[in-house]
């Protein structure tokens, strides 16, 4: 279901109601920022980090289409406005789209750009998977560009790697039971924190093993 979002408060309220794209790598303990515990339960509203990133965020979608010769736009710029995507417990807001496939928008610090440069973090494939399947679509693409703009040369080099990625059904399978569960677990002792809710998933091999599979690096 796609939902239109008039305000920052209804954006809110909608991630409240499911696990979102940015959230669901802890359900099969992929995220090591955060803990099954940890969700639906934080107070983030953001830092210098995320603020950064979204306002690079239309650098990114035209340094994409520059690399990719490509027409992808932010969903705002497309005309949709904010939009929040719900499928079963699963919840998305996507960056941006040339309306048949989606782009996801990332920066980084340059030292952290190096480990992203030789492979995309497990937690932002996830994100990208579960946009995919909110939406509907099949492929998408995971941009990341370091902070750092600096040029050395006139022929522009831009600090930038990108992943495609083509939607994994039996991920999100996975996801979409994992994401039941936790709510089942929450509203039935939400007093206590999920500690029903086991910290070592069992599916997180396995859906390492599926995000390499799904996703191949086109440009760096």
């Amino acid at each position: 279901m796609k939902y239109k979002v008039k305000s920052e408060e209804e954006w809110h309220k909608l991630r409240a109601k499911c696990i979102t794209a940015s959230e669901a790598a802890v359900l099969v303990g992929l995220n090591p920022y955060s803990s099954p515990g940890k969700l639906k339960n934080s107070t983030f509203t953001g830092n210098s980090f995320t603020l950064v990133g979204q306002v690079l965020e239309p650098v990114v979608v035209d340094v994409t289409n520059r690399v990719m010769k490509r027409e992808f736009k932010l969903f705002e710029d497309a005309g949709e406005g904010k939009v929040f995507y719900v499928k079963g417990n699963l919840g998305a807001t996507p960056d941006a789209t040339d309306g048949t496939e989606l782009l996801e928008c990332k920066t980084t610090r340059p030292q952290t750009f190096l480990k992203y440069f030789i492979a995309a973090p497990n937690n932002y494939l996830i994100q990208l998977q579960v946009q995919l399947h909110c939406t509907g679509k099949k492929v998408g693409y995971l941009a990341i560009m370091s902070t750092d703009l600096t040029q050395q040369y006139q022929e522009i080099k831009w600090p930038m790697v990108i992943y495609k990625v083509v939607r994994s059904d039996i991920i999100m399978a996975i996801l979409q039971e994992e994401a039941e569960r936790f709510f089942k677990i929450r509203d039935a002792a939400p007093e206590e924190n999920l500690p029903a809710f086991r910290t070592k998933s069992p599916y997180k091999k396995k859906v390492e093993l599926l995000l390499q599979l799904s996703t191949t690096k086109i440009h760096s």
